[in-house]
């Protein structure tokens, strides 16, 4: 195992402090991750406030005097975002600034840094009751078109269609960023509600990341900040009741189906599939590998024999997601082919299961999937996302530990893996014929 690749965690409560001692890159990078179960009543409301804590603070009461107070450390590098990790709603905030051991009057940025990272999750500009009225009204607009670029991103919005129906009633199947009907209802004060049952309720997950001279002081140092910033009464205490999120199980019954009619001229015709294996399971690298070979790379079956040898994809490919185990074909297609693109997908998952899978196939997919998780090494975020999905899913592993796996699945493992797949949900968005891409 190699300590380039090593995350050192302290945990005190709630709070899970995340060090990964390197001499990689030339600055040094922060990420909170603020994590709640996910909740319809909610979702919208916490999704819009990663957005709205860089629209201004209580010392820097603009998202310019924010901007202005990052450039002072040496030009920092501030941005939030929400993510859905399995089950989760994840409030993210992530901070870069140079090494200070590289810049000559640059000491103690890092800690101001941080400073400047808490100060936006737990401090945020009020007026009343509530966040800004002007940062409110600015920022339900921003979101209805964020939810509406999905809309207009017809790969994402098919994606996004084919988990909500084949996840429905659970919450791992309510959208990221929210609904678009909520937006209306929202208001200064019950975004501040919401902001402070995510600090309350929230596990809250930093990551540093750089040349750090001490890793158990910084964790030391971060838990001390963290202690500060945060106005609940429950600091320390740990959260109750959150386990480990754990893949979708599988069901019984033949596949749902379901069909959307929309003005477009492809058509979208993704299949799900449940497995039951997830990235805490010892089957995790077959699955990956398994999915490599269906549908992961160029050389992959779906490319090759759906869009390459039948000419029937504009594209063709497959994923795993981690944490619920749902493995997800995603193709675009003339809808006057809709059948044959069927049946032809149909039939490289059922060639995986009996086997069919070459030795060059095997060779080049786990190749691929090696220079995937290497090329992740060179991005701090990446880093802490690979990482927080095992912690989510309660077992960890390196980046080495996940290769080394990699590399040593079998062709016997493969299929066992591939005949694992239970097909959940077939969705077809149905668009008016050609070829244009939409």
């Amino acid at each position: 195992m190699s300590e380039l690749t090593t995350f050192h965690t302290v945990d005190e409560g709630r709070f899970h402090i995340h060090t990964l001692q390197t001499d990689q890159f030339r600055t040094r990078h922060l990420v909170a991750k603020l994590a709640v179960p996910l909740h319809r009543e909610r979702i919208t409301e916490t999704a819009m406030l990663p957005y709205l804590w860089l629209e201004g603070t209580r010392s820097h009461p603009t998202a310019l005097a924010i901007t202005r107070c990052a450039d002072d450390l040496f030009g920092a590098m501030l941005r939030s975002g929400i993510g859905k990790r399995g089950n989760r709603h994840v409030a993210e905030v992530y901070l870069s600034v140079p090494d200070e051991g590289r810049l000559r009057g640059a000491d103690g940025i890092f800690e101001q840094g941080l400073g400047l990272l808490l100060e936006v999750v737990t401090d945020p500009l009020l007026e009343g009751g509530g966040f800004s009225n002007g940062n409110v009204e600015r920022e339900r607009g921003l979101h209805r078109k964020r939810i509406e670029s999905v809309l207009d991103d017809k790969i994402a919005w098919a994606m996004e269609r084919a988990l909500a129906e084949s996840l429905a009633g659970l919450p791992e199947g309510l959208p990221r960023l929210g609904f678009a009907e909520d937006l209306e209802a929202v208001t200064p004060e019950g975004l501040y509600a919401a902001h402070q049952a995510l600090l309350q309720e929230a596990e809250v997950h930093v990551y540093a990341i750089g040349a750090f001279d001490d890793s158990p002081a910084l964790a030391s140092r971060v838990l001390t900040a963290l202690r500060e910033a945060f106005p609940d009464p429950r600091h320390g205490t740990p959260s109750p009741g959150v386990p480990a999120v754990a893949p979708v199980p599988a069901r019984s019954g033949e596949p749902h189906r379901v069909t959307d009619d929309q003005p477009v001229q492809q058509g979208k015709l993704n299949l799900v599939y449940r497995t039951g294996v997830a990235y805490a399971s010892d089957d995790y690298p077959a699955l990956l590998v398994a999915n490599g070979v269906l549908g992961g790379f160029p050389h992959s079956k779906l490319f090759r024999n759906v869009r390459e040898k039948a000419s029937l994809a504009y594209y063709a490919s497959s994923r795993v997601d981690a944490l619920s185990g749902l493995v997800i074909i995603q193709t675009g297609i003339d809808p006057a082919n809709r059948d044959r693109a069927e049946a032809i997908i149909l039939e490289q998952v059922d060639a995986l299961r009996r086997g069919d899978v070459a030795d060059e196939e095997l060779a080049f997919t786990k190749r691929g999937l090696a220079n995937q998780y290497r090329q992740s090494l060179d991005v701090p975020a990446a880093m802490a996302d690979i990482h927080f999905g095992g912690v989510l899913a309660g077992h960890t592993r390196t980046v080495d530990e996940l290769l080394d796996a990699i590399a040593d699945v079998t062709r016997d493992q493969v299929v066992a893996a591939a005949n694992r797949l239970q097909l959940d949900t077939v969705y077809f968005l149905r668009g008016e014929g050609g070829a244009e891409h939409a």
